[in-house]
């Protein structure tokens, strides 16, 4: 008779783990860590969030030109 482990698999290996683990036996990789939640912003790329912020300000910047030299007519 043998004991039905539940596996989960590896987030960098992706070899299967008994779910409980807190290092990989395939790639030694630290799963401690890896189980914390991470914040609302280290969940998105940080490029992305980089990018809408420079184009946000970009047209925020255009508005304010515009209404600067075309608003006062």
């Amino acid at each position: 008779m043998t004991v039905a482990k539940e596996t989960i698999r590896c987030p960098f290996c992706r070899e299967p783990i008994a779910s409980g683990a807190t290092r990989c036996k395939h790639c030694h990789a630290d799963l401690s860590e890896h189980k914390k939640k991470r914040s609302f912003v280290a969940r998105y790329n940080t490029f992305r969030i980089g990018f809408l912020t420079g184009v946000l300000f970009c047209l925020i910047l255009i508005l304010l030109i515009y209404f600067q030299f075309y608003g006062g007519n």
